[in-house]
């Protein structure tokens, strides 16, 4: 049922030819045991809004086709193919030709010294932008940095949460954290408005905490931990299709992947003991705090992205490194946004169950109650309520006068009315971030005892509707039972097929050796869209349940209906 891909055979030959290069016993990796940051470096951090200034000419001497037509000829690039590069993942990658400045960093000897590039996956769709701007000297650095990286977090209206989230974890064990700080951008003379700088994953990062700078750094971009034909190796041990290779997971250093599809072969094997895998392929205490980190903060959109590893080179260990947290501290329940934004399942555990390590992990109770001891330790000694609000009382002052003025205030806006936010409302949205940890706390107790989501299958042809889905998973082993409704309408107002409480003998359902439920039934359904919806629930306890991972999204609308499988008849 799940999207597994068994390539063994072949990552067993690949690895045969290449296990040398990432095997030096000669050579001690830059990291044994437990990681720890290098506290000094955040020494410097800057507590006010930095100024820094970005220009450039026209004609730019930074060629690239026009945004309009990406295959045309190349000219000189304009800021406005940089700011409508909005997709990720395609090749078109417009860079302009820019002088970077600040009042410590000043030109020297040159007209230009950087390129400006968008960055971001679907912030490229916000109204401000963000821009990566990457230094072309590798000497003279900004600050110890070449790739810096501005955050415009023009979906968080406080405009803080990333900032805040990375300066907690700069004192949290067992977790590297990343320098940061607030910048307003002056491009061509026009005001911007505030930033976020955060630190990038890069040959520095890795030198100035002291490990090695050819270490192996992955970013997940569509990440499972599954092994799939996109990771295939060269008989060099380097990714067959490098770009292919990186829609999955993107290699940021290090010169072979051989060790990254070692972990993956053995995270995959079938019936596997994955204590013994995660104690060889990655180190427990820093798995539990990345896991628990998640789970306090709210940061959901770690299922397959928004998070990086590191493996020093000559080590078997892979490391979880943070990235990404606007999207915590329940920034989807802000003023005028949906509260149901999220699924249940994406609040709990259950959100990395469509993952081979995270499952099998996961599935143990020992590790369960690891992860519980590791959540109350951050909760107590780290992620107190009065650390927040110490934290967000120290930004409030000193960029209020940024976010509360044009042109960040123009874009502060309510979703429901588009009307823009007072200085109240951004404080309240400030201060109320303190409560988010225990919200999200109270939410991951209180799906402890469902069973685990599932994906559907809906296939109807001749009157007869078979759905299948993997058998949910119960920790406690309790006995599940399942609702099965069928409409033609996403929100079930209508149902033309609504069964309840069968257990997996009922004649309708049948149960495979392998954990697969089939329901099938004959039913006349007319032409069009139509809908189904599994709820997986103890039959002894109706609170404990869980829907299927599908959603649907009507964009007519603009509405997500959690556990819906859309499906057509012709």
């Amino acid at each position: 049922m799940k999207n597994v891909y068994l390539v063994s055979a072949m990552i067993t030959l690949f690895l045969t030819a290449c296990g040398s290069y990432n095997d030096k016993t000669s050579q001690e990796p830059s990291i044994r045991g437990a990681i720890v940051d290098n506290t000094s470096w955040y020494l410097d951090q800057s507590s006010v809004v930095r100024d820094i200034t970005v220009t450039f000419t026209t004609p730019n001497s930074s060629l690239c086709a026009p945004y309009t037509n990406p295959s045309a000829a190349l000219r000189p690039c304009t800021l406005d193919d940089v700011n409508h590069d909005t997709n990720p993942y395609d090749t078109y990658k417009p860079a302009l030709s820019v002088a970077y400045t600040t009042t410590t960093f000043p030109l020297v000897n040159e007209t230009t010294n950087a390129l400006l590039l968008q960055k971001g996956k679907s912030t490229r769709s916000a109204n401000q932008k963000s821009y990566k701007v990457n230094l072309n000297s590798k000497t003279n650095l900004y600050e110890g940095q070449r790739k810096l990286q501005y955050n415009k977090q023009f979906f968080d209206m406080t405009r803080i949460r990333n900032k805040l989230s990375f300066d907690l974890m700069q004192s949290i064990p067992n977790i590297p954290s990343l320098k940061t700080e607030f910048v307003r951008m002056t491009l061509n003379g026009i005001d911007l408005g505030l930033f976020t700088k955060v630190e990038s994953y890069d040959k520095e990062y890795l030198l100035h905490r002291g490990w090695n700078k050819d270490d192996n750094l992955y970013k997940a971009q569509n990440f499972t931990f599954y092994l799939k034909p996109e990771l295939a190796l060269n008989s060099k041990g380097k990714a067959s299709n490098l770009a292919a290779f990186s829609t999955i997971i993107e290699p940021q250093r290090g010169k072979y992947q051989s060790k990254l599809i070692e972990m993956l072969e053995a995270v995959n094997k079938n019936d596997v003991n994955i204590d013994a895998v995660v104690a060889k392929y990655f180190n427990r205490e820093n798995y539990l705090t990345w896991l628990a980190i998640n789970i306090l903060m709210g940061n959901v959109d770690t299922i397959t992205q928004n998070f990086f590893l590191l493996n020093p080179l000559n080590s078997d260990t892979f490391y979880f490194l943070p990235w990404d947290y606007d999207d915590g501290w329940g920034w989807y329940m802000q003023h005028g946004e949906n509260p149901n934004y999220y699924s249940r399942w994406e609040k709990s555990i259950a959100r990395w169950w469509d993952s081979p390590l995270h499952s099998k992990f996961l599935s143990i109770k020992k590790n369960r109650d690891a992860l519980d001891l590791k959540i109350q330790e951050l909760r107590t000694n780290y992620l107190s309520d009065a650390k927040i609000q110490a934290k967000v009382d120290s930004y409030k002052g000193v960029v209020a006068p940024y976010i509360l003025t044009s042109p960040d205030l123009d874009n502060l806006v309510y979703a429901d009315t588009n009307s823009t936010i007072t200085k109240r409302d951004w404080e309240a949205e400030c201060d109320i971030l303190k409560t988010r940890l225990q919200d999200n706390l109270d939410e991951y107790e209180s799906q402890k005892g469902s069973p685990m989501p599932f994906w559907l299958i809906v296939e109807y042809t001749a009157n007869k509707l078979t759905i299948k889905w993997d058998k949910a998973v119960d920790f406690e082993n309790d006995e599940i039972v399942y609702d099965v409704l069928v409409s033609n309408s996403p929100d079930f107002n209508t149902t033309e097929r609504n069964e309840t409480a069968l257990p997996t003998d009922n004649i309708a359902l049948s149960l495979s050796s392998f954990g697969e439920v089939t329901y099938s039934t004959t039913i006349s359904l007319a032409s069009g869209k139509h809908y189904v919806k599994i709820k997986a629930r103890e039959k002894n306890n109706a609170a404990h349940f869980r829907y299927g991972f599908d959603s649907y999204y009507d964009s007519t609308i603009k509405k997500i209906y959690h556990g819906v499988f859309e499906f057509v008849v012709n």
